[in-house]
Formats: structure tokens, C-alpha cells, sequence
């Protein structure tokens, strides 16, 4: 998101910076998840914030394979994600 006024979205008004789509966010989050060692243990992960695309909650690294699950049924169209609309603060 670019909040107006900042200089992030001037920079993207002047096309320096390009914000990333819905679907390279939750590619993003992907690969977060997938380098996940198994040594993290007991770290409360949450994105449920209205800004995030994809509400997802759990416990790293024991909840691994259910975020990635969650997220790779986004990414292949079987599970909504928040519309542009609702994503506003």
C-alpha cells in the first residue's frame, strides 16, 4: 500500500517503485515459509491485519506445512483473498 502524502507514493506515481500484486505477496510469503528452519520453534506468526491480502495464523515451524497449504490454495485460486478494497487502513 502507498499512503498518500509519503514518498513512496511519489515514487510510485513517478514509476520508480512498483508495489508487489496480491499474488507475488502470497508468492513471497511462499518462499518465507518454505526456508522456515526447523529450528524456529514457539514464534507466533499473524497476518491479520486488514492490510494483508491473506489472513494466515500459527506457530513456527510446527505450522509450516498449513500456512504453505493455505497460501498455495490462494495462489491457485481456491481460496478468496481480500479485495483491493477492503485493504484500506
Amino acid at each position: 500500500m502507498t499512503p498518500p502524502g509519503t514518498e513512496i507514493e511519489k515514487d510510485t506515481m513517478e514509476g520508480k517503485f512498483t508495489p508487489l500484486t496480491a499474488e507475488e505477496t502470497l508468492y513471497e510469503m511462499k518462499i518465507f515459509f518454505e526456508h522456515i528452519s526447523d529450528d524456529v520453534k514457539k514464534c507466533i506468526f499473524r497476518s491479520n491485519h486488514a492490510s494483508n491480502y491473506l489472513p494466515l495464523k500459527g506457530v513456527l515451524s510446527r505450522d509450516r506445512n498449513k500456512l504453505l497449504e493455505t497460501i498455495n490454495n490462494a495462489l491457485e485460486g481456491n481460496t478468496n483473498i481480500r479485495p483491493e478494497s477492503y485493504r484500506g487502513l
